[in-house]
C-alpha cells in the first residue's frame, strides 16, 4: 500500500484512513471480519503497534468492533429502535425484516424487593418471575434482557416461557393481557467482564442500560424489564406525534 512517511500524518492515521475507506467501498461489509493483524502488518509493511493503533481507532469510533476470541470486525449497520414503540422484541425484530432468537441464561422465583413492589404494584416479597436472555439477530447477540414479572398476576408463567417464544404473545393469549404503554429510563454504563461477554464486545464498551416498565391498558404495570445493549449497534429515536 501507498503510505507516505515524509508527511506529518502518522503512519497508524494514514492506515486508519486507508481501512476505512475499504470498508466505505465495500470491500469489507459489515459484520465481515477484516485480516489479522498480521496480515495487515504484511500487507502495510509497518509494526503491529502501528497496525493496533489504526485498529484502536476505528474501534472508539464505532467502525469496527472486536469480539473476543474470534476477530475483528466491521460493525453492523445500527438498528433504530422507537423509544415510544411498546412491540416486544420479537416484534421489533420482525418489523426490520431480521430474524429473531433468544436464549434463556436464567429463570427463578424470587421475592418481590422494594424497588420491584414500586415499579410493578403489588406486596414486597410476594412471587416475581426473574428471567434473565440474551437476544439475538441474526445469529448476533444484540440484547441482554432482564425482566420481573408477578407470579401473584401471572400465575405459572415460569412453565409456560421455556424457549424463544413470544412473550407478549404468551400475556395476550394466556393472560388476556395486552402492552399498551411503557415508560423507559435510559442510562449508559461500561460493559463489565461478564457483559462484555455475552453481547461479545470489548470490556469497558459503551452500553445503553434502558429501564422499561410496561402497561396495560388499565394502566397497570405489567413487567419491570432491563435491557443491555452495545450504543454502536442501536440508534435510539423518538418520532413526532401527528
Amino acid at each position: 500500500m501507498n503510505l507516505n512517511p515524509s508527511t506529518p500524518q502518522p503512519l497508524y492515521m494514514q492506515i486508519r484512513q486507508m481501512l476505512k475507506n475499504d470498508i466505505q467501498q465495500g470491500k469489507y461489509r459489515p459484520d465481515e471480519q477484516i485480516p489479522t493483524e498480521a496480515e495487515l502488518c504484511e500487507t502495510y509493511n509497518v509494526s503491529r503497534i502501528t497496525i493496533r493503533k489504526a485498529i484502536e481507532e476505528l474501534v472508539k469510533e464505532g467502525t469496527l468492533t472486536r469480539i473476543p476470541r474470534r476477530g475483528t470486525f466491521v460493525a453492523s449497520n445500527k438498528f433504530h429502535n422507537e423509544l415510544l414503540s411498546v412491540s416486544g422484541f420479537s416484534e421489533f425484530s420482525h418489523q426490520l425484516g431480521m430474524i429473531p432468537n433468544s436464549r434463556i441464561l436464567r429463570s427463578e422465583v424470587i421475592t418481590a424487593t422494594k424497588d420491584m413492589s414500586d415499579y410493578l404494584k403489588v406486596e414486597e416479597g410476594s412471587p416475581i418471575l426473574e428471567l434473565e436472555r440474551l437476544m439475538y439477530v441474526n445469529d448476533r447477540p444484540l440484547f441482554h434482557d432482564t425482566a420481573h414479572y408477578s407470579l401473584v398476576r401471572f400465575p405459572d408463567l415460569e412453565k409456560r416461557i421455556v424457549g424463544d417464544e413470544s412473550t407478549y404473545k404468551i400475556l395476550l393469549e394466556e393472560y388476556d393481557t395486552e402492552i399498551i404503554t411503557n415508560d423507559k429510563i435510559i442510562d449508559v454504563i461500561g460493559a463489565t467482564k461478564e457483559y462484555a461477554k455475552l453481547l461479545e464486545c470489548d470490556v469497558g464498551a459503551n452500553l445503553f442500560r434502558i429501564l422499561k416498565i410496561a402497561f396495560d391498558k388499565k394502566d397497570k404495570p405489567v413487567h419491570l424489564s432491563t435491557f443491555l445493549c452495545e450504543t454502536n449497534k442501536v440508534n435510539l429515536t423518538v418520532h413526532r406525534a401527528k
